[in-house]
């Protein structure tokens, strides 16, 4: 039956619906601005005050292990108990977990790490139920999945090109464990902003009471089930482990050899990342106004191609750092527009009742290429030097980043879900 159209065109969401999605993105950009600070602080102060670079790099590692496998577990409970409570008890319960690191930090490293990975598990939880808030929101909103996503990926950008040069600059002027207490602010800033303005996020009750008869390892195996049985979000993931891990091996690896090799100093480390980020925040400026004219598969799939490998390229063929810096620029428009293509149709495809286990499987396999990246890439660096080890990984890059042109499941980028189709006008 065809449907009429007002003449006043469709009806605008209501005011105080927009302000919730604005207090969503307010609630993630300080507790990502806090948690992109910690990422520099934590390393420093376990550097400072145990006075070891290896144990300083496992303090990275019992903070990560833990945040991927968290946000694995959780999804179950975050669909059970829901995305909004979840986050506010998770960034509740990081405020102190945070806020103790400072306070144990001069004892005995059997004591800090414990701590630290407990602050991991938590963002893990925290960060798991922002991701399934994020969908209700924006639909709550009125806004386009595609325009929502990369909003919330700009600020996501934004707090990291802000958050890691920021975090130099507190630490040199009141020491790391005054910087993390930073950190435990931005947590109680976000629980109460969520618990107090965000008010979306409830399943309805059918899905709740289904969610509640079942047990959690058969939630957590419905996560699983539903990956596998979806060829996209397996092509998805098994690109993502890949670029992943050459994304780590570039920098943690390639970046700090090629500077220590280069007459550029240890300032260039930054100027790097913040010449991406520069680059990021302003493509995503032009995809979140652009992004529901721009057709998905070939947006991602060039953008992608092109900006995922040419930083490696950059380093493997140039000791320029104007090149350098150009190049990472440009990756960095280009690809900001990877993310919110993907999350827009990760939330599009998944019910929302499933979202919170689905999803964390997608991240967990998709980001356990990181671990392997740095060990792969310095692997490579001493066994074919810098050069070649960065074109190998350019190479890699490129071989996985031109699926989305061959394989005919990626083309389910641009079907449009029946909510999406422009209505029917009526007829006479």
């Amino acid at each position: 039956m065809p449907v009429a159209i007002s003449s006043r065109g469709p009806a605008r969401p209501p005011v105080t619906v927009n302000r919730q999605l604005g207090a969503l993105l307010t609630a993630e950009a300080l507790s990502m601005l806090g948690s992109r600070i910690t990422f520099v602080a934590v390393p420093w102060l376990v550097l400072t005050t145990q006075d070891s670079a290896l144990l300083a790099g496992l303090a990275g590692l019992a903070e990560m292990l833990p945040y991927v496998l968290a946000g694995l577990i959780g999804g179950p409970i975050v669909d059970r108990v829901g995305p909004r409570p979840t986050a506010v008890a998770a960034d509740t319960a990081s405020v102190l977990a945070v806020a103790g690191i400072p306070l144990v930090a001069h004892w005995e490293l059997s004591a800090l790490l414990p701590l630290i990975a407990l602050a991991g598990a938590l963002r893990g939880f925290g960060d798991a139920a922002k991701r399934a808030l994020l969908p209700r929101t924006i639909a709550a909103a009125g806004l386009s999945t595609e325009r929502g996503t990369a909003m919330y990926d700009g600020v996501c950008r934004a707090s990291t090109l802000v958050g890691l040069p920021l975090a130099g600059v507190l630490i040199a002027a009141f020491g790391p464990a005054t910087v993390l207490l930073f950190d435990a602010l931005s947590f109680a800033a976000s629980a109460i902003i969520i618990g107090l303005l965000v008010r979306v996020g409830c399943a309805d009750a059918a899905a709740l009471a289904e969610s509640e008869r079942q047990g959690y390892a058969d939630a957590l195996r419905d996560g699983f089930r539903w990956v596998r049985s979806d060829r996209l979000m397996l092509g998805i993931m098994s690109m993502l482990f890949a670029t992943n891990m050459f994304d780590q091996a570039f920098a943690t690896v390639f970046v700090p050899v090629w500077v220590r090799e280069g007459p550029h100093g240890p300032a260039a480390l930054g100027v790097i990342g913040t010449a991406f980020g520069l680059g990021a925040v302003a493509g995503n400026i032009l995809y979140t106004v652009a992004a529901p004219r721009w057709p998905r598969r070939m947006t991602f799939g060039i953008c992608f191609f092109l900006g995922g490998p040419a930083q490696l390229l950059a380093l493997a063929f140039t000791d320029r750092m104007w090149t350098v810096l150009v190049t990472a620029a440009l990756a960095g428009a280009l690809m900001s527009t990877v993310n919110p293509i993907l999350m827009a149709e990760v939330y599009r495809r998944i019910p929302v009742h499933l979202q919170g286990r689905v999803i964390s499987v997608l991240i967990a396999v998709s980001w356990a290429g990181i671990p392997f990246g740095g060990v792969v890439g310095g692997w490579a660096t001493d066994r074919f030097g810098l050069q070649n080890a960065a074109l190998i990984a350019a190479v890699g890059y490129l071989a996985v980043t031109v699926s989305p042109f061959l394989f005919p499941a990626w083309r389910e980028l641009d079907a449009r879900p029946r909510s999406e189709a422009k209505p029917a006008m009526a007829t006479a």
